[in-house]
């Protein structure tokens, strides 16, 4: 019988552990589960994460969407609104899942804004604020009551909304900015009336 020497064996249990990693599912957060290419803007995890102010700003919905909308549209944390987290009060008007998070349709006097609070489990290990976006996440979802699905849901509560700057593309949809304004990712909630 031929026996293995340590190194032989050692390179056998990490080609056995290789192969067995391959043919599992990747449990971390991917571009396709948490948000497309910009997935880690959205979820305070992209190299400039450092640079936001994370104590907010209080401001209105109608301020935030008085900004000059950036040429082109940043895909990096390149501007002054990218890099400071934000607080409005608000109606949550409606609000639905999407690829990552909830999506909320926020209203204060004739102004929308969108505002998203990822899943958390698309926060990577460096997502900045972490603990802060799943805890917001879980009292969303537990607060509000309804399991959010892909079809817009009405709600009607009233909110101190905290977020991220983030730009999407301009679009004159109802319940956006027509700037292309969001708060991007969520970061903290108090719900004054309307939930739970």
């Amino acid at each position: 019988m031929n026996r293995l020497g340590p190194i032989a064996l050692v390179l056998l249990a990490a080609a056995a552990f290789a192969a067995a990693a391959a043919g599992r599912p990747s449990s971390g957060p991917t571009a396709d589960r948490c948000g497309g290419q910009l997935w880690r803007l959205k979820t305070l995890s992209d190299p400039g994460r450092n640079a936001v102010e994370l104590a907010p700003r209080s401001t209105t919905i109608a301020a935030i969407g008085e900004r000059p909308f950036p040429q082109p549209l940043p895909r990096l944390r390149g501007t002054a609104f990218q890099r400071q987290a934000w607080e409005v009060v608000a109606q949550i008007t409606r609000y639905r899942a999407e690829t990552g998070g909830v999506r909320l349709e926020l209203y204060d006097h004739g102004a929308y804004l969108n505002a998203v609070i990822p899943t958390p489990d698309c926060l990577a290990r460096t997502t900045r604020a972490r603990n802060d976006i799943a805890s917001t996440f879980k009292l969303f979802t537990a607060q509000c009551g309804h399991p959010a699905t892909t079809e817009w849901q009405s709600l009607g509560a009233i909110v101190y909304v905290r977020g991220v700057g983030f730009w999407s593309q301009r679009q004159s949809l109802r319940g956006r900015a027509r700037n292309g304004a969001e708060l991007h990712p969520v970061t903290g909630l108090r719900i004054v009336a309307g939930c739970g």
